[in-house]
């Protein structure tokens, strides 16, 4: 991912990256060393920037069944905030799948705030918030 805008407040950080698909996107970490306050500048992390992290989909809300095609939406500004429709690839428990979807190339951790019972291969809509981790060489 290649980082395009920074916006901080204490420990969070809000990045809006372009990813290799080419596709711009808004995530949202911790930088757990670094605390800033009224959006100062980060001295972590520059604009232009190549980042490395795995993505995910966190606190998702609302989800159900759907026949749509696989699509993800980001309607908010500088909002982590994310509207997709993903596909069952692999249950890990009753809050937790890996997923495929039209955001990147691999499948991708999905987390629930509720229990879920889908099934593989199930189509699924769901509202959560686009995160990152920053791989252990970009921290």
């Amino acid at each position: 991912m290649i980082i395009q805008n920074i916006i901080s407040d204490g420990y969070e950080r809000f990045l809006e990256v372009n990813t290799i698909e080419n596709k711009k996107l808004f995530v949202h970490y911790i930088e757990y060393s670094e605390y800033l306050n009224d959006n100062e500048k980060t001295k972590i992390r520059n604009l232009g920037d190549i980042l490395s992290a795995e993505i995910r989909i966190d606190l998702v809300s609302n989800s159900y069944i759907t026949n749509r095609e696989l699509d993800f939406f980001q309607e908010i500004d500088n909002s982590s905030s994310i509207k997709a429709i993903i596909e069952v690839k692999e249950v890990i428990d009753e809050y937790t799948i890996f997923a495929k979807t039209s955001l990147c190339n691999e499948v991708m951790l999905i987390e629930f705030e509720n229990k879920i019972t889908y099934q593989q291969n199930d189509r699924v809509y769901i509202e959560g918030s686009l995160e990152i981790e920053p791989s252990e060489n970009d921290k």
